[in-house]
């Protein structure tokens, strides 16, 4: 086992030397090495200045290397295309990454800017080291093979040569291994999506599964509504087709008003997800069509009202008409009897609705099937509030909505500022 643990070991060790990456890596060092070049001259001009008689010596000074840094910083904002920099990044150092939603946001530009500035750094200091430290490792073995020559930059005999200029090139490639291994953890960090990109992501993944969520309440309210009507009236049809005739043509008559009513509000539906302006939208129904959603519904209503209904207007009432048509379809699958009761009060500031029906079956859950929480749903766009359960041997559904709608037109789902009370 410890020899096996060695080999393993010293495979580790050795890898660098053949792993792509690692020259891949060493790529991406000389072409920063080589974007530092201009700035290096620019810091020698100044040099120069300050030391006549440095010469071009002064583009080798450490310390102009540091002083050029602030101006590559600077610069780093400016520039004009970062996916070269995240290119690179992902071809030769291999970071996985995604590019960020905002790439003009400032967050994005300070984040490219501090790569950029690192790259230049460490490409500078890597083909540096690299144009310093290959031909020494070739000077050593030849001098160590030659044996004709002392080696003045080392304080050891020639013959060392044959063994210090292979270990040169190893801890040069070890070096570059290290280094682009560290810049290849740290790439999308700086390179790849932010806090605020996440931040940004999260809202539009919210707002996509939002409007799946209206889709679903839209088509629930309107075409599973319509085929629980057409279920219903096409069944007592086929019951009666023989011995009442005139009852299932009267059946089947509603059976194809529905069906192209559905069509219609199909139609609406699909238009208004589509938002297409420039297609003529059908008006969507609200609560003064309550006694049309009484003769079609398949259910025997008793609707009363009181107080002036027209003061519900807009998102509200539209919300209001959609919930009485939501607990309808729920009376017309689980009441013992097609029969309801609706009344409407209409309030100063809010419009009260309670729906009852005779000894309904008990929903499947304690929190209420799909048609349950569409309604709280759609409530809760307008700021109201949706309660259901037995009463005195009846299934009673109460609507609570605010008159003041303090919600775009569009039903945004967004909920509004009011309470009301429950």
């Amino acid at each position: 086992m410890t020899e096996h643990h060695w080999h393993n070991g010293r495979m580790r060790l050795l890898a660098p030397l053949w792993s792509r990456a690692t020259y891949r890596g060493w790529v991406w060092a000389i072409l920063g090495g080589a974007l530092m070049m201009p700035y290096m001259m620019v810091g020698a001009i100044g040099y120069n200045w300050w030391h006549p008689q440095a010469g071009f010596s002064g583009v080798l000074e450490p310390i102009v290397f540091i002083a050029v840094l602030p101006l590559v910083a600077a610069t780093s904002v400016l520039l004009p295309d970062r996916e070269v920099e995240r290119t690179a990044a992902r071809r030769l150092l291999g970071a996985r990454f995604e590019a960020p939603i905002d790439d003009d946001s400032w967050n994005s530009r300070w984040r490219t800017g501090c790569w950029f500035t690192l790259h230049v750094a460490v490409g500078g200091v890597l083909s540096g080291v690299t144009l310093a430290l290959v031909p020494f490792a070739v000077y050593l073995l030849i001098v160590g093979a030659s044996g004709s020559e002392p080696l003045e930059a080392v304080p050891v005999s020639a013959r060392w040569g044959l063994l210090l200029g292979p270990l040169s090139l190893l801890a040069l490639v070890w070096f570059v291994a290290a280094v682009t291994a560290g810049m290849r953890r740290l790439a999308p960090r700086l390179l790849g999506r932010g806090a605020a990109d996440r931040l940004a992501g999260a809202r539009a993944e919210a707002a996509r599964l939002a409007a799946r969520n209206r889709i679903a309440r839209e088509l629930h309210d309107s075409v599973g509504h319509a085929l629980s009507v057409v279920v219903v009236q096409s069944d007592a049809a086929a019951r009666l087709i023989e011995t009442d005739p005139a009852f299932a043509a009267k059946a089947m008559a509603a059976v194809g008003e529905t069906a192209r009513g559905a069509l219609a509000e199909l139609d609406t539906v699909i238009g208004a997800l589509r938002e297409d302006g420039g297609t003529h939208r059908a008006p969507q129904r609200d609560l003064a069509d309550l006694e049309v959603l009484s003769a079609e519904c398949g259910v025997a209503v008793e609707l009363r009202t009181s107080g002036d209904l027209s003061a519900v207007r807009g998102l509200a009432s539209r919300e209001g008409y959609r919930i009485v048509q939501e607990a309808l379809t729920n009376v017309l699958r689980h009441a013992d009897r097609p029969e309801a009761d609706v009344a409407i009060e209409v309030e100063e500031r809010r419009v009260r609705i309670v729906v009852g029906s005779p000894s309904a079956r008990p929903v499947r859950s304690d929190r209420g099937g799909r048609g349950l929480i569409g309604m709280r749903e759609r409530a809760a766009v307008v700021g109201g509030a949706v309660t259901a359960g037995r009463e005195g041997g009846r299934w009673l559904v109460r609507v609570a909505i605010p008159l003041e709608e303090t919600v775009g037109e569009a039903g945004d789902g967004h909920t509004a500022a009011h309470s009301v009370d429950r």
